[in-house]
């Protein structure tokens, strides 16, 4: 039995598909990249944005027209949310839903390796996911996770600490903390409570020469108490973060259901940047929102330019069934949508090329990428190497070029990263 794999959207999803991956292996006869030839095809679907849905529908449709003997399961977001649309695009697909994905080996009725609390290694990537904790019991009125992936679940403490163990003897130099609210992590140790800090301290501390990085976190999640620790770390923990701002307008805040004012967002950005000035700092932003005027859209991009981010994840507004956004009254026109985020993507260019030319001339740590044609550093800058990387981290120097640019949003539309050319220092 040939197995194919695919996992759509977050890197929550992807470490799903490789602990999947992991188990289901050895009863199998391999892995196989083309859809086409597999005797089992398993897809972990994303439903965050209609353009995530019509990606997983698209390759289900093509795998049942090219190869419908194949036994097709489909899980993750969008099975949990809308199974019918599934079957609807692949009538004999089997749905799996987020609640029983773990399960799906089991139901596969395969002889596999029992569970091990964590994955072994992360096929075909120079750094490894590692999920530490699951579910969303925020309200946001345009999004559906809370409802595909409810409540909040964490990983044991020891668990965590032997899967990250692991990986850095199996040599991955970067190890990326994910969840859906990450900085919501909790659980318990030794009859202690643990909370996200707490967990930080117990895997920077462990021997190896690798480094922690954190994947999105909200804004009330960056406490004093987490920026002390990352600036303390000595680089342990890279000094680069991802902090969703959605708008920069309050009354937009309010539709959204978000949590937080544009003022808290903005005292906790500062308070971040006075301890890591040299931080890599990320954000998402959302254009045409319902009810989102003229003067929201510029009051949010005041705000961004003022901040001064290293580079934005520019959405627009995706109306999600099941969610109270899309009754909202005052929908944005489409073309007035376009143009705002039009104008983001403009400003996400030139944060992005500022960050890049900012790094000129230093030399910064960097994991090897793409077998070694690039390489990551702390910040979550990309550059391109003038000669190939060995695998793991090394020192690299980045040297000023007529090429060094910042990656459009058509060329790397989800990743906030630039590239830049780059010399090898090892």
């Amino acid at each position: 039995m040939r197995l194919f794999i695919r996992a759509f959207g977050c890197r929550v999803n992807q470490y799903e598909a490789e602990s999947l991956r992991e188990r289901l292996t050895p009863a199998t006869d391999g892995e196989t990249t083309d859809y086409k030839i597999a005797d089992l095809c398993l897809i972990n679907t994303c439903s965050v944005t209609g353009e995530a849905d019509r990606e997983a529908l698209q390759l289900l449709r093509r795998i049942t027209r090219d190869n419908p003997a194949a036994r097709l399961l489909v899980t993750g977001c969008l099975a949990t949310r809308d199974p019918d649309s599934v079957r609807k695009n692949a009538p004999h697909a089997e749905i799996v839903d987020n609640a029983h994905k773990d399960g799906i080996p089991s139901l596969l009725g395969c002889r596999v390796t029992p569970e091990r609390g964590g994955i072994e290694a992360f096929r075909g990537h120079s750094r490894a996911f590692v999920k530490i904790q699951d579910g969303c019991d925020m309200k946001c009125s345009y999004c559906i996770i809370p409802s595909v992936r409810p409540g909040l679940k964490s990983r044991p403490v020891a668990e965590l600490r032997a899967e990250i163990e692991r990986l850095v003897l199996g040599g991955f130099p970067e190890i990326v903390l994910c969840g859906i609210r990450l900085g919501r992590y909790l659980s318990e140790e030794g009859g202690k409570r643990v909370d996200f800090r707490g967990l930080l301290e117990r895997v920077i501390g462990i021997d190896g020469s690798f480094r922690i990085r954190l994947s999105s976190l909200e804004i009330t999640d960056v406490t004093d108490r987490l920026i002390a620790l990352m600036a303390g770390s000595g680089g342990r923990i890279c000094p680069s973060l991802h902090v969703p701002l959605q708008s920069g307008s309050d009354r937009v805040l309010k539709l959204m259901r978000r949590w937080y004012t544009a003022g808290f967002y903005r005292r906790r950005i500062l308070a971040l940047k006075r301890a890591l000035p040299e931080l890599g700092l990320f954000t998402d932003v959302m254009a045409g929102f319902p009810g989102e005027s003229e003067k929201d859209s510029e009051t949010t991009a005041r705000l961004i330019e003022e901040l001064d981010f290293s580079g934005l994840h520019v959405f627009n507004y995706s109306p999600r069934p099941g969610t109270d956004a899309p009754s909202l009254p005052a929908s944005t026109p489409e073309p007035e949508a376009a143009a705002r985020a039009g104008r983001l993507r403009d400003l996400d260019f030139k944060l992005r090329s500022d960050f890049a030319a900012q790094w000129v001339g230093k030399t910064r740590l960097g994991v090897s990428l793409d077998g070694g044609r690039e390489a990551l550093t702390g910040e979550f800058l990309t550059v391109r190497m003038a000669s190939p990387l060995p695998p793991g981290m090394h020192p690299i120097h980045i040297l000023p070029d007529a090429t060094a640019r910042a990656l459009t949003e058509q060329e790397a539309p989800k990743t906030p990263e630039m590239l830049a050319f780059a010399k090898n220092m090892s």
